[in-house]
């Protein structure tokens, strides 16, 4: 008698066990037909840079008929905001997340939350100290300073004085670009940085910072920039106040791309792809179809020569247009 008991307790554990995994295997079958909900909760939206990888991210969800929704937020490049974006993505029951971070230290708790709660959570932009996430989506941003700042010192023969114009204090993808630059400039001890300073991605802060910088220092040979939104109007400056113009870098931006080719001064642009949002978006959706993913994928970037902006630069369009991010159809792109 107690050995027919334990058999139909036996029998009845793996009925449940089997209804368990068949219920969920069917709650998973029915959000897949019913279609994914995508959440992003982006670092802000201040510039037409976002404004393209907005683009992107809407032209790449176009393409996949399994996206049902998508959700973006905008955490004006506050982290305590981005925080509060992300818990509400996550009460919405998105079934993916994506992130472009803010300030990653500050936001790693939240991540993690995210992670922990069993949806795939994909970021992409810069790197983050730690591994609770999916995949990381990224250009390698040590690589992008040091290209850039091996031009520049190519550029200059080794010596020379020199500013430095960064993006926004504390921003991951801010903080690995100049770690990077100035891991080159350490080996040319003939370079001299004069000055760095933090210029938000903001052209008109970028310009009045230069403007001081130029009264300040008598001599100026070379400006390294993360992006053409400061090294653009940082040339304007020293245009305006009647310096010689001189090497420079700086990213993608069709305003920076077309100054130096009107002025005939040389520069350098290593692009910031806005076509990183597009792929995160895609990664996700792999993941969430049960596709394998890497902890980390790259994408490939070649920076431009003189040469290469004389022939990219678009007189045409907009300054605030990025080269070689618009290869979209033209419904998705912004209006500028």
């Amino acid at each position: 008698m107690k050995k027919t008991v334990k058999i139909i307790l036996l029998v009845l554990a793996v009925l449940l066990v089997a209804g368990i995994a068949f219920a969920g295997g069917e709650k998973e079958s029915a959000a897949k037909d019913d279609g994914f909900v995508i959440g992003w909760s982006n670092a802000g939206m201040g510039d037409s840079w976002r404004q393209f990888l907005v683009a992107n991210f809407e032209a790449e969800a176009a393409k996949h008929s399994e996206i049902k929704d998508i959700i973006i937020t905008n955490a004006d490049e506050k982290p305590e905001k981005q925080i509060s974006d992300i818990e509400d993505l996550l009460t919405q029951g998105v079934d993916a997340l994506i992130i472009y971070p803010t300030v990653g230290e500050a936001i790693i708790p939240a991540i993690e939350r995210a992670y922990d709660s069993g949806i795939p959570v994909v970021i992409f932009g810069g790197t983050i100290d730690t591994d609770q996430y999916t995949t990381l989506v990224l250009q390698d941003l040590l690589d992008f300073g040091r290209t850039q700042a091996q031009w520049l010192a190519d550029e200059l023969g080794g010596k020379g004085k020199i500013v430095l114009l960064s993006g926004i204090a504390g921003n991951t993808t801010a903080e690995d670009r100049l770690a990077g630059a100035r891991e080159v400039f350490k080996k040319y001890p003939n370079i001299e940085i004069l000055d760095h300073q933090y210029c938000d991605w903001s052209p008109p802060k970028a310009k009045s910072i230069m403007e001081t910088m130029i009264q300040a220092f008598p001599e100026i040979d070379g400006i390294w920039a993360d992006s053409g939104l400061m090294s653009w109007p940082a040339l304007q400056a020293l245009q305006e106040a009647g310096r010689p113009l001189v090497p420079s870098t700086g990213d993608q931006l069709n305003g920076y791309a077309k100054f130096l080719v009107a002025n005939n001064v040389p520069g350098y642009c290593y692009p910031m792809t806005t076509q990183l949002s597009g792929k995160a978006l895609e990664v996700a959706v792999r993941a969430l179809k049960g596709e394998k993913v890497d902890k980390i994928e790259y994408i490939d970037i070649t920076g431009y020569g003189p040469d290469e902006i004389e022939d990219l630069a678009k007189p045409g369009k907009s300054d605030w247009w990025w080269i070689g991010d618009d290869q979209m159809p033209e419904e998705f792109l912004p209006e500028l």
